[in-house]
């Protein structure tokens, strides 16, 4: 499992789709639907890359090295 400093949201540990992960960081954060959950879960990564280990990745995905799992 993961430590609190790699899951600060306390998210719940599971792969998601950069828009269900959108879903889940409105859901726990908070806030209006002005954007897009596509559009809140690709921002939230940006800033934040140690998230990107619970995105789905699709097959011809080419790794940032931002993130140490890929």
């Amino acid at each position: 499992m993961l430590g609190k400093d790699k899951n600060p949201l306390g998210l719940e540990i599971k792969m998601y789709s950069v828009e269900e992960f959108g879903s889940a960081v409105r859901e726990e954060l908070g806030g209006d639907n002005y954007l897009p959950n596509l559009t809140l879960g690709q921002m939230f990564l940006d800033k934040y890359p140690v998230y990107s280990c619970q995105i789905k990745k699709p097959e011809n995905h080419i790794s940032k090295k931002g993130c140490g799992c890929c």
